[in-house]
C-alpha cells in the first residue's frame, strides 16, 4: 500500500489496516527511532497496563487461596502437572 505525507507530516492509515489492527480514533502509536526501517506499534498506557496485571494478580490469588499448589512455585506446578522425572541412570 502506498500513502502521501502531507505538507504537516500526515499520513493517512488505509482502512484495512486500521481493521486488521483494531485502530480507532484517538489511538496513538509509537514510533521506534532505533528501529532500521520505519517501524509504529500501538503506545501501552503504562498504568492502565499495570491495573490490568494487578487484577489478574488478585484473581490467580484469590482462585488458588487453600489450593495445595498455592504455596508452589510455577515450576513444581509443572513438575506435578508432568509426572514425577526418572533421572537418567548414569553410563557405564
Amino acid at each position: 500500500m502506498i500513502v502521501t505525507i502531507t505538507s504537516k507530516g500526515q499520513i493517512t492509515i488505509p482502512l484495512s489496516l486500521r481493521k486488521k489492527f483494531h485502530l480507532n480514533v484517538g489511538d496513538q502509536l509509537e514510533f521506534d527511532e532505533s528501529a532500521p526501517c520505519l517501524t509504529a506499534r500501538r503506545a501501552v498506557d503504562r498504568g492502565a497496563w499495570d491495573e490490568v496485571i494487578g487484577n489478574m494478580q488478585k484473581q490467580a490469588d484469590e482462585a488458588l487461596r487453600g489450593h495445595p499448589w498455592e504455596t508452589k512455585s510455577a515450576a513444581e506446578i509443572l513438575d506435578e502437572m508432568r509426572g514425577a522425572v526418572e533421572p537418567l541412570a548414569p553410563k557405564s
